[in-house]
Order: structure tokens, then C-alpha cells, then sequence
């Protein structure tokens, strides 16, 4: 009898093993046709391909019908662009080189404002009423702690508000408006001064990347949560060293997309120096265009501005693919 039934349950499972290997490819067939993948390419990728090149194709027809609108039947000087490269070359250092000093100083007033909002700070009236508790009770070395810092609370607090309002004052105007009016102020002040005009849309750029930089610096130092640095500081780390080893090494990884767009929205913005009499790519173009090249002259500086947006934005994509932490920050895009 042990032997039969033995038999009987070796049989019954052998049977329900054959049975789920019958059903296996069905189910996977059903599931690849609900993925609609069929063969080494998904219906998915199929239609983002086609779409791709009817994308292309419509650029080059939007191209065209420009070109066709602004040279027409005289045709496109070939040989004008050979003769002038470098020229728009030389002008376009102008542009980098103003972008740069921008941003770069730029950065140091966008992190320092970013730290000044990003950190918490008690009301004024709640530090006033403070205050006033202290000088009545407690005693003398005690009010004496309180007050001083009552008082840090208190620049915090004015720090806050201060950068608070640069940063909707810059915001809430045109960056053409702050151009003028930073060259209106240095030629007033310092009329004498040579290359005037550069500085003063340099000091324009700063001022305004200043105030962008420093909501990206605020967003990022925010992301990273408070109990990390709790957990800092009751391991023994002071104030300065759990920014320095906890929050700076995440929140700085957080900000390099969001900086590379404002350097390349920084540089495009530089085109506005123009208005100023700076002399750099756009203000040649200008000039090209009034001496009868005025297809030639801004498609020059249109695929210049390509290239070197394109370049900018394709090397840091790559060096935030290269380094990025699994799980910190935003990943990139799935089907």
C-alpha cells in the first residue's frame, strides 16, 4: 500500500509539473504580445524611430522654406563663410568669456544665497518676546548667552528677508532692464573707464545668474533631509562639518543639471550685450547683415550657438551618467 500510493503522489506531481510546462510559452507569448514586442525591436521603439525621422524631415523643410524666404534666388555665399569664420570665432570669445566670469562669481553669490534661505529661522516676534523673557528672568551669565543667540537668530532672520528680496527683485524684471540699467550706472560713475561697456554686462550677468543660481543652490541643500544632519551632528560632526561631509557631497550632485541649463541659458543671454555696444558675436552680425550678408551672417551665429550648446549639454549629460549615486536625484526616463 506505501508503495502504491508512493507511486500514485509521484505521478500526480510529475503530471503538475508537466501541466505548468505546457502552459509556460503560452503565458509568455500572451505577455510579449501585451509588451508588442516582436522580435529584437518593440512597437515602442519602431514608432519613436519614425517619429525621429519625420522630426528631421520637418526641420529640413522649415529650413528650407527660411532659406528660400531670406536669400531667395540669390543663392547662399558658401565662400562667405570660409573668409569669416574666424572672425565670428574671435567675437564669440567675447560671449564665453563674459559668460564665464558671470558665472562663475555668479556661484558664489547663488551659494551663499541658497544657504541663507534654505536654512530655518524663528519669527521676529518670537525673538522679541525672547528677549524680553530674558532681561527679566535668569540669571545675568544666562541672559547674556540668551541675547547673543537671540542676536544670530535675528541676523539670520534679516539675512534671510535680504536675500529673499534680491531674489524677487531679479526675478521679477527683465534681464534686459538690469543690462541698461548696470550700463547706466557705470558709465555715470565711471565714464573714463576703458572696456566699460563689458563690465557693465558683466556685472549685469552676475547679478542676475546670482539670484537663479541661488534658488537651484536652495532647492538642492532642501532635498537632503534634515535627519541626516541630526544624525551628523549627534555623531559628533559640527554645523560646518555636516554641510561639508553630508549635505554638500548630495546636494551639489543635485544642482550640476540644473547649473549647466542656467550656464547655457547665461550664455544665449549674452547675445543682449549687444545693446550695449559690446562688441561681440551678435554686434558683428549686425554689422554683416547691413553690408549685404544677412542670411549668411545669422545663420553663422545660429549654428555657432548649436554647437556649443549642444557640446556643453552632451559632455555634462555624460559626467552626470558617469558618476551618478543609484538612488540620488532624478533617474533618468523609462518606457
Amino acid at each position: 500500500m506505501a508503495g502504491s500510493s508512493s507511486r500514485k503522489a509521484g505521478l500526480s506531481i510529475f503530471s503538475s509539473i508537466r501541466r505548468t510546462s505546457e502552459r509556460a510559452p503560452s503565458s509568455a507569448k500572451s505577455s510579449g504580445d501585451r509588451t508588442g514586442r516582436r522580435g529584437p525591436y518593440s512597437r515602442n521603439e519602431l514608432f519613436r524611430s519614425v517619429e525621429s525621422v519625420l522630426g528631421i524631415l520637418i526641420i529640413i523643410g522649415a529650413g528650407a522654406v527660411v532659406y528660400d524666404v531670406l536669400a531667395g534666388s540669390r543663392g547662399l555665399d558658401l565662400g562667405y563663410f570660409q573668409a569669416n569664420w574666424l572672425r565670428y570665432a574671435r567675437a564669440v570669445q567675447v560671449n564665453l568669456l563674459a559668460t564665464s566670469i558671470a558665472f562663475v562669481v555668479g556661484m558664489g553669490i547663488g551659494f551663499l544665497v541658497g544657504w541663507a534661505r534654505s536654512t530655518r529661522t524663528q519669527p521676529i516676534r518670537k525673538i522679541l518676546s525672547d528677549f524680553h523673557q530674558a532681561k527679566v528672568q535668569g540669571t545675568a551669565r544666562g541672559r547674556s548667552a540668551l541675547a547673543v543667540t537671540i542676536a544670530v537668530a535675528g541676523v539670520r532672520h534679516y539675512l534671510r528677508r535680504i536675500a529673499d528680496g534680491y531674489v524677487e527683485a531679479i526675478r521679477g524684471t527683465p534681464l534686459f532692464v538690469q543690462i541698461i540699467f548696470a550700463y547706466a550706472v557705470a558709465t555715470t560713475f565711471y565714464p573714463r573707464l576703458a572696456g566699460v561697456e563689458f563690465f557693465a554686462g558683466v556685472v549685469a550677468l552676475t547679478i542676475n545668474t546670482g539670484a537663479y543660481q541661488g534658488e537651484t543652490f536652495r532647492a538642492g541643500l532642501q532635498t537632503v533631509h534634515t535627519g541626516q544632519v541630526e544624525a551628523a551632528r549627534a555623531l559628533g560632526l559640527s554645523r560646518w562639518g555636516a554641510m561639508r561631509h553630508v549635505v554638500l557631497p548630495q546636494a551639489l550632485r543635485l544642482v550640476v543639471p540644473p547649473l549647466t541649463n542656467e550656464y547655457i541659458g547665461l550664455f544665449k543671454a549674452s547675445a543682449l550685450l549687444y545693446f550695449i555696444s559690446v562688441f561681440e558675436i551678435t554686434f558683428l552680425s549686425k554689422q554683416e547683415a547691413y553690408q549685404g550678408h544677412p542670411f549668411e551672417s545669422f545663420a553663422m551665429i545660429t549654428g555657432i550657438f548649436l554647437l556649443i550648446t549642444v557640446t556643453i549639454a552632451r559632455v555634462v549629460q555624460y559626467f552626470e551618467a558617469r558618476f551618478r549615486i543609484p538612488g540620488l536625484g532624478i533617474e533618468p526616463a523609462r518606457d
